[in-house]
């Protein structure tokens, strides 16, 4: 049976990327196909005894798209069984950077002239989510690089599950939110080891920050609740397809708190989820590593890890001198 994937999404997205990806892959590649002209294509393209896989994009350039699309997707999906559509979407923040990066008009101006660039992409958008039933993979590129695409590519065709990559990602407030974050957490509200002098210029990987901050009730639960909620998401992501997600913990100053928050969270989901790539990161610090299934080079405090009080784990190094 032939391949065939219809490659749609948002102006910026990364569809000629994409296009360009799959065409490498020995794909026969057709961009930018009127929506009239759709069904004859394919239709060939099954007729055809040298083209095997076939990559048609179609969007919402095409001026009858918004109007024509869902009937049109609809149709492809009950006649060609092996036909996947593939939607290509960023943040919007990240498509104004690129757009801007490049200096191109959005191919929205011609339909909107009055319009600025981010209300453009803000309607394209509004396009799209009428449609998102009909997509059989939501491809999220805003933290996506060339080469990741080309390696979620490859594992989509291979039929393999995408490893997704999620990064806890500690920062401070006071120097901004990251935009990169997906869920953000504010852990402001808990005890700060800054005021403790032996304490002040020490970071959240210091085991004995670690054993200062969780050894309020409160500081607990919180952990408890946020990583119910992040065992919850995960699995939502995954289903949606979504590549990466980053979970930022953030405290004042990037310092203690959300960095002893990071590196536990990180461990205890690396055990719940070892299919999955997880990092942490800590922002102020400027450090970024995986963290394995075993755990990450630190632990949680004792009362936490169900460790009798006092008793060392085997194999596992404090983290004093890091």
């Amino acid at each position: 049976m032939k391949q065939i994937v219809v490659l749609t999404g948002e102006s910026g997205a990364g569809k000629t990327s994409a296009l360009r990806h799959l065409e490498d892959l020995g794909f026969y590649a057709i961009d930018n196909i009127p929506l009239s002209l759709v069904e004859e294509l394919i239709d060939l393209i099954e007729e055809s005894s040298k083209i095997e896989k076939a990559v048609l994009v179609v969007d919402a350039r095409s001026p009858e798209f918004e109007q024509k699309a869902r009937e049109l997707f609809s149709r492809l999906k009950e006649r060609h069984p092996n036909l996947s559509i593939w939607y290509l979407t960023a943040r919007k923040e990240k498509l104004l950077n690129r757009f801007k990066e490049t200096r191109r008009p959005h191919p929205f101006q011609r339909f909107y002239p009055d319009k600025n660039l981010e209300e453009l992409i803000e309607r394209e958008k509004e396009v799209y989510e009428k449609l998102f039933s009909l997509f059989d993979r939501t491809i999220d590129t805003t933290n996506l690089t060339v080469h990741d695409l080309k390696r979620l590519i490859k594992e989509l065709l291979l039929l393999q599950k995408p490893q997704l990559q999620v990064t806890f990602l500690s920062f401070g407030f006071k120097f901004g939110v990251p935009q990169t974050a997906d869920n953000v957490f504010d852990v402001r509200f808990l005890p700060n080891p800054h005021f403790v002098p032996e304490l002040k210029r020490k970071t959240g990987m210091d085991q004995e920050v670690a054993d200062y901050i969780f050894r309020f009730p409160e500081s607990q639960e919180a952990l408890k609740k946020i990583k119910e909620l992040v065992l919850f998401t995960l699995p939502q992501y995954e289903k949606e397809g979504k590549a990466y997600v980053t979970y930022a913990v953030g405290c004042t100053g990037g310092q203690h708190r959300s960095v002893a928050f990071a590196e536990i969270l990180a461990e205890e989901v690396a055990r719940e989820f070892p299919e999955f790539q997880i990092f942490v990161e800590h922002r102020e610090q400027g450090v970024r590593r995986r963290v394995s299934e075993e755990g990450c080079s630190g632990r949680p405090p004792e009362e936490l890890s169900g460790l009798p009080s006092g008793e060392p784990e085997k194999g596992r190094k404090p983290l004093q001198g890091r």
